[in-house]
């Protein structure tokens, strides 16, 4: 027995070690590769990157590059050496984004999160490389790329199999280029229109991305529904800018499986053809991406045609095809829109249990410490999510570089703000502009709309002061006298620390009244207790100046030079 025992605890031992044999090559290309990844961080002047939000930015550096390509191979060696290590991936993966290929990232974190499906960090990284697909750093404010779609100018026919009469719906909106109704020619025989626009409801064809990992969710997408074989002719304007044609592939979610032979997709411009697919039955039941380059055609208009044919047999059965959110595109965006990287990095990190609440305390955190830039890429996170954060990104851009016309986009929008002082904050610094422009009445109703949304509570009496204040001083501007005086009687009423409204409302109750100087010197005496600066002294001291008023600038005067003063105000009490 004693002997048994042994030959298999031997054989257990000898087991182990053969598996971690396997696993040591990996290991150490691993860790190789993890310090060539650091020393290309130093090289590049960043020193060590981590914790949760890694975001590791493209290498700038050529030794930077260097190490971080050697880093890459080394990572490569490890997967090869085990394929079922999903750090090594996640290595891989950081490797590809800090080399500018977001692709190659893609690949590799797909792989990571198959592997380790728990690993929320597996699938930060996800989003993150799909994110990084887009050209820019930052998405657009309130998330949603404006392309032009193609659509006729008319309203097209919605095609309803279950209704031959068919009814017109709006036309999909065009935001540029124009173009016309197309010249449809139908088959023979054809009992419903030719073409027509509807929306299907069908997930991403994952066999269309090999080795990336695609969220299951339908995707919604306005089709250019087509009889087969058919041809449709667009006359489209080109910019002058490299642009692509995209779409997606598709035919109807509700048809019966593999029906006929599938469908030849083809596309031409002018007389060449630039496009040919065929779409078989067994593809058909999710999105094929599919674009062509229009860069050729800069600045033209062209003639535009798409054109659906039966597949190889000449079956037509059950050929209800489709050309999914036809758009003209930026070149440079063609990518990240066919993959669909903004709902795809969504999707990822939601599978991550990340939320958009995380993504906000980290822009909250950023803003407050300044850090604009990194505070927007967060809100855009945050509205990927679906959070609404648009006037709070505008505000967020106005910050980051005094741009009033941010400023008013965030005021004009009023909806997606952070909290309601930073909204009541953005109107008062709008409010503040337009009176420090001249802009007067238009100040009083952006202030006053302040004043209407401000929450009843003491948390806001102060910022409520403030409105008040500047109300007070657009209304007298339009020689509104009576209601200034109540705005400013209202904002020292509502912060007895306001400095400038003690100032303010002494000033417009004398301007007001001759007879309240007394009145007025007590808010003057009131402010100078709160905040004795040389400022406030000369503010005050010049403004008993201009209304004639010396013998009371003068006790301003003796009373700065007791404080020590006499120095700093040389030249406001030179008279005295």
């Amino acid at each position: 027995m004693k002997s048994v025992q042994s030959v298999v605890g031997v054989s257990i031992l000898l087991a182990l070690l053969l598996g971690v044999g396997a696993r040591l090559p990996a290991l150490y290309h691993q860790e190789q590769g993890a310090r060539l990844l650091a020393r290309a961080l130093l090289a590049e002047g960043r020193g060590e990157e981590g914790g949760l939000w890694l975001e590791p930015e493209p290498l700038t550096l050529p030794e930077a590059q260097s190490l971080a390509a050697q880093a890459l191979a080394r990572f490569e060696a490890a997967i090869a050496a085990d394929p079922g290590n999903a750090q090594a991936h996640r290595w891989l993966g950081r490797a590809a984004l800090l080399l500018g290929r977001p692709e190659e990232a893609v690949a590799a974190f797909s792989t990571a999160v198959r592997l380790h499906p728990a690993s929320p960090l597996a699938w930060w990284d996800l989003g993150l490389a799909y994110e990084r697909l887009y050209p820019t750093r930052n998405f657009p404010i309130s998330g949603e790329v404006s392309l032009p779609a193609i659509a006729p100018d008319s309203g097209p026919v919605i095609i309803d199999r279950t209704n031959v009469t068919p009814t017109l719906i709006p036309a999909i909106a065009v935001a540029a280029p124009p173009v016309k109704t197309p010249d449809s020619f139908p088959a023979a025989g054809y009992p419903l229109p030719s073409t027509g626009y509807t929306h299907w409801l069908m997930p991403d064809a994952p066999d269309a991305w090999p080795g990336w990992w695609v969220p299951a969710e339908p995707v919604r997408r306005t089709v250019l529904l087509v009889a087969v074989p058919v041809t449709v002719t667009f006359r489209l304007p080109l910019p002058v800018t490299p642009t692509a044609l995209l779409f997606w592939m598709g035919m109807d979610p509700l048809l019966q499986p593999s029906q006929g032979d599938g469908v030849v997709y083809r596309v031409r411009v002018e007389d060449a053809e630039v496009f040919s697919h065929t779409l078989r039955p067994e593809d058909a039941r999710g999105w094929w991406p599919a674009q062509v380059d229009l860069t050729p055609w800069a600045g033209q208009a062209v003639r535009l045609t798409l054109a659906l044919d039966p597949g190889p047999a000449g079956d037509t059965t059950g050929d209800w095809a489709g050309w999914g959110d036809l758009q003209v595109v930026p070149a440079d965006s063609a990518r990240c829109l066919m993959a669909s990287c903004r709902e795809r990095a969504a999707a990822a990190w939601r599978e991550g249990g990340f939320t958009a609440q995380d993504f906000i305390q980290a822009g909250e955190a950023a803003r407050k410490a300044q850090r604009y830039e990194e505070a927007l890429r967060w809100y855009g996170r945050a509205s990927m999510l679906g959070a609404d954060l648009e006037s709070a990104q505008w505000y967020v851009v106005f910050q980051s570089a005094q741009d009033w016309e941010a400023l008013e986009k965030s005021i004009l929008a009023d909806h997606g703000w952070i909290d309601e002082e930073t909204r009541l904050r953005a109107w008062l610094r709008w409010g503040t502009y337009l009176l420090e422009h001249q802009r007067e009445k238009e100040a009083e109703t952006v202030l006053e709309r302040a004043i209407a949304i401000c929450p009843e509570s003491p948390t806001f009496s102060p910022l409520l002061s403030e409105i008040y204040r500047i109300l007070g001083l657009s209304q007298w501007a339009q020689g509104k006298k009576v209601e200034a005086v109540s705005s400013l009687r209202r904002a020292v009423e509502l912060n007895d620390k306001n400095t400038w409204a003690h100032i303010h409302y002494g000033k417009i109750i004398y301007l007001f009244d001759r007879n309240l100087a007394t009145q007025t010197e007590n808010e003057f005496n009131i402010a100078l207790k709160q905040n004795p600066g040389v400022d406030i002294w000369r503010n005050l001291i010049n403004f008993w100046r201009s209304v004639g008023e010396s013998a009371r600038a003068d006790q301003l005067c003796k009373q700065a030079t007791l404080s020590g003063l006499s120095k700093e105000l040389g030249e406001e009490c030179s008279n005295e």
